[in-house]
């Protein structure tokens, strides 16, 4: 297939999904549409009409902003200098007329537009007979889908925007071919980036109770605790692909959130749906193959919990910091029943303050950049709402402190450590590490999520494996017996 010069003659016509822009609208929309019982209920009505009804229902249903959107650069680049030439450029795709007719207009490069409506899914044989109509004779057509296949077999010049190899080798191979382009990475590494491996550092949480009760010297517990710890990052993972198709539209507004494989396009919706599930089915058989059933339950309530959170609780103040705060100390609970130990309330009670002052400052984080923006909201949030979440998260972080102090101060400490007084030194550790996380944020120095922060940040590193290596110290080694 040699590429050649077009005849400005012959009409142009393109496809929308998958070829003008990276992504797919109606499945955009369709994620869109499950926000209420009531919403998923006028959504399965609509599909069992037909394609064209669900797609227009979406579009009606559901407002989006075409300004946004994952455009393909090279296939702009190349309509532009082709409608510059005096070339009539059509839109034609299956979407709804309504969101083509929106992007057309933002777009402003489009002679006419051809799409679905209510009654009509244009797409195949559907989409060739009106471009038919408008030609009335050569044309050309780019494309992406195996849909394509009857437009490009009739298509005097054919471009192809990443199609699969099968359905580039269907295509006769005497075409004249406008525009070849396949940028697209492989899909494994976009489902790679999609379940966010740095972020499964968090689940390091589960390995707390294993440090704490010293039992990283029984090989059984050190191996359940790496097993629940895995599973967990599957789970983790299948969530946090839900959660970046709730915020597809967000994050094309955030500078580097944007770049995200569904929100650059580099993922369909559709393949975030299978990939999600796919990974939470493997993480529930393995949880129960290797664990337990109340391992598994417990994994089954981070589930719910983290879902509640992505599809409403998030939008909601001060419940939204809570619910963030249990997640972290779900992963500790996590980390005991793993290798049936009995948490310590001094524990769960640090760990609920000193979570609750991060959930606290990543929405102060938020709150800072929101207001350069201009803008008066974040979520549940107000600018002026940053009066309160200051004060209260620095607050939540002292509490933390105390209480760790005074789980120094226990009987517990004084019969499980050799030397309890070496424990003391944490305290100003974590003291320290505390109130500079506060100061850097309140410098915008910390990133959108402060977890990520101290695990990247060296001073952060550093201070951990100081506080390690004192709990370590203070158990096996006597200071009172080096003094007699």
């Amino acid at each position: 297939m040699d590429a050649v010069p077009t005849d400005i003659h012959i009409p142009l016509f393109v496809d929308l999904d998958g070829t003008l822009i990276r992504t797919d609208v109606a499945q955009e929309l369709l994620v869109k549409s499950i926000g209420t019982p009531s919403q998923i209920v006028a959504t399965v009505t609509a599909a069992m009409s037909g394609r064209a009804s669900l797609k227009h229902y979406l579009a009606s249903a559901n407002a989006f902003d075409a300004t946004t959107l994952p455009y393909n650069q090279q296939v702009m680049d190349y309509l532009i200098a082709e409608k510059a030439k005096g070339r009539k450029v059509i839109l034609a795709t299956a979407a709804d007329i309504r969101v083509a007719t929106k992007i057309a207009d933002h777009l402003g490069l489009f002679d006419q537009v051809i799409a679905s409506d209510q009654h009509r899914n244009l797409k195949g044989t559907e989409k060739l007979a009106a471009i038919r109509a408008i030609s009335k004779g050569p044309f050309e057509y780019l494309g992406d889908a195996r849909a394509d296949l009857p437009i490009w077999q009739e298509a005097a010049v054919v471009g192809f925007v990443n199609p699969a190899n099968a359905t580039r080798a269907a295509v006769d191979k005497n075409s004249h071919v406008s525009l070849d382009i396949m940028d697209n990475p492989p899909l494994a590494r976009s489902v790679l980036k999609a379940m966010r491996p740095h972020q499964w550092t968090k689940n390091c949480l589960i390995f707390l109770p294993l440090f704490f009760s010293h039992g990283y010297t029984d090989s059984a517990s050190v191996l359940n605790a790496v097993i629940a710890f895995g599973i967990f990052c599957l789970f983790a993972s299948s969530i946090y692909i839900i959660n970046d198709l709730l915020d597809i539209e967000a994050d094309r507004q955030h500078a580097k959130k944007r770049h995200r494989p569904f929100a650059s396009g580099r993922m369909l919706p559709i393949q975030g749906v299978i990939a999600s599930i796919g990974l939470a089915a493997l993480a529930f058989i393995a949880s129960l193959s290797l664990l337990s059933v109340a391992m598994s339950l417990i994994f089954l309530l981070y589930i719910v919990i983290t879902t509640l959170y992505s599809m409403w609780l998030k939008h909601y103040s001060t419940i939204d910091v809570i619910t963030l705060t249990c997640l972290y100390t779900l992963r500790i609970v996590a980390g005991g029943v793993a290798i049936s130990v009995t948490l310590s309330p001094w524990l769960l009670n640090f760990s609920l303050f000193f979570f609750l002052s991060l959930a606290l400052m990543k929405r102060y984080i938020e709150l800072v950049r929101i207001q350069k923006t201009g803008k008066e909201k974040s979520r549940g949030y107000y600018i002026s709402d940053m009066q309160a979440v200051l004060p209260m998260g620095i607050a939540n972080g002292g509490l933390a402190v105390l209480t760790l102090t005074l789980y120094l101060n226990s009987d517990y400490v004084a019969q499980t450590y050799a030397s309890p007084t070496l424990l003391w030194l944490i305290a100003p550790l974590t003291l320290f590490w505390v109130y500079r996380a506060w100061i850097w944020a309140l410098r915008d120095k910390i990133d959108d999520d402060p977890v990520v922060f101290a695990l990247r940040d060296k001073i952060s590193r550093l201070t951990l494996f100081i506080t390690c290596t004192l709990v370590i110290s203070a158990k096996f080694i006597s200071l009172e017996a080096w003094f007699q």
